[in-house]
């Protein structure tokens, strides 16, 4: 065995393990920005994640330190089994790509499952009741606010037949263009089209 070469590989392999692990625990899975502080003037240097939502990107600084960790502990374990040192570096190298890659793949899989939809469907608000935000006055767009699954308090352009006051609860009767229309709840007429 070549002991320089093995102890090559097991510090490449512990120094991006420890950096990797460091990053997990402190929550720095994300991209690396450089800004560069020039009195008088900004630089803003690159981006290096090269992510989709918030997901680490394919040479984002976790994906590489997964690839140099797997490299170098693959490297040392071929070095201690007395693998060719010409081969050695190859097969490290090829395992760790795919390892990398997979990791990644994984990871991707992870952010994009638990990214939460948070597009609200309006026609199937109609029935739900509602509070007026901002006044809704004769033929004039008003504000309701309501709570929905998807993305909590949610304020909504409404329009009624009528005006209504501010924190009078309303209920959803129907959808005019991109508003709902409205009537408040103590309203004997107060009917939903299409429910009974």
């Amino acid at each position: 065995m070549i002991w320089w070469l093995f102890i090559t590989y097991a510090v490449i392999g512990a120094i991006s393990l420890i950096v990797l692990i460091i990053m997990l625990v402190l929550g720095g899975l994300g991209s690396v920005d450089v800004d560069i502080d020039v009195p008088g003037i900004e630089v803003e240097g690159p981006n290096f994640d090269i992510g989709d939502g918030g997901a680490p990107g394919p040479v984002s600084v976790p994906v590489i330190l997964s690839f140099m960790s797997a490299f170098g502990i693959l490297g040392a374990i071929m070095t201690f089994f007395e693998v060719h040192p010409a081969i050695t570096p190859f097969l490290s190298a090829a395992a760790s790509l795919i390892l990398a890659g997979v990791l990644f793949l994984l990871t991707l899989y992870l952010f994009k499952r638990a990214q939460a939809d948070s597009t609200i469907s309006i026609p199937k608000l109609v029935g739900m009741e509602a509070s007026v935000n901002v006044s809704i006055r004769g033929g004039k767009e008003g504000q309701v606010v309501l709570v929905t699954e998807q993305r909590g308090r949610t304020i909504l352009p409404a329009v009624a037949d009528r005006d209504i006051e501010e924190n009078t609860r309303v209920r959803i009767t129907g959808v005019v263009g991109d508003a709902v229309k409205v009537m408040p709840i103590s309203d004997r007429r107060n009917k939903v089209k299409g429910k009974k």
